[in-house]
């Protein structure tokens, strides 16, 4: 099974009072207090869609698993069947997010939507979040298009200081939301690239061999 979670969706923002002004710098380094979140860079649509396949395969397992939390016992089962097949599996097709939210946070990435932060919760306590949520920044020409996936997916949207907090009741609603993002590709790529782009690529690298 995978776990569903009791929160109201809600969409609560106000693209004028949306977050903007960031620079490549702001987006490698980290703008947020969720420090251990990694930029997840400049990916390709067919970077994202490579994820959101693999996720979709796992989230069928799990949906198929009798355990009250389906995920987790998957994950366990790759990692105790090839522990370097996982490690190479979360290093390079999920980006070390986790799976439910991976698909969504490099779909937004493709789109050129900052993100901060990702977390598909779980019946554990070792997630930080309560339930199903990816942390994104949208200029505010990305964010009118994006607010509509979002309801169209039935997910919900908090807006704090300027960012966005995009959750759901499970992470097949995150995931059916990034299938959206990927669908409406052409929609993104026609809009002007934020000025944080520029330069972003060199500067991950540079930061990386430090």
């Amino acid at each position: 099974m995978i776990p569903e979670f009791d929160v109201d969706i809600c969409r609560d923002y106000d693209l004028k009072t949306l977050l903007t002004g960031l620079s490549a710098e702001d987006v490698a380094r980290g703008f947020t207090d969720h420090q251990e979140y990694e930029c997840l860079g400049l990916p390709s649509w067919e970077e994202a869609a490579e994820c959101l396949t693999e996720e979709d395969a796992l989230l069928e397992r799990a949906g198929r698993s009798e355990t009250p939390d389906g995920m987790e016992a998957i994950l366990d089962e790759l990692h105790d069947a090839d522990d370097v097949g996982y490690a190479e599996l979360m290093a390079y097709t999920f980006r070390w997010n986790d799976i439910g939210v991976a698909g969504l946070s490099l779909a937004l990435s493709a789109a050129r939507i900052a993100t901060f932060y990702s977390c598909s919760s779980g019946l554990n306590k070792r997630h930080h979040a309560k339930y199903p949520m990816v942390g994104a920044v949208p200029d505010p020409e990305r964010a009118g298009l994006l607010a509509r996936l979002i309801e169209d997916s039935g997910c919900g949207i908090d807006q704090v200081y300027g960012r966005w907090y995009i959750y759901g009741r499970s992470v097949k609603d995150l995931h059916v939301l990034g299938r959206a993002v990927l669908v409406a590709r052409d929609a993104f790529d026609a809009l002007p690239q934020p000025s944080w782009t520029e330069g972003l690529a060199e500067l991950i690298e540079e930061l990386a061999n430090e």
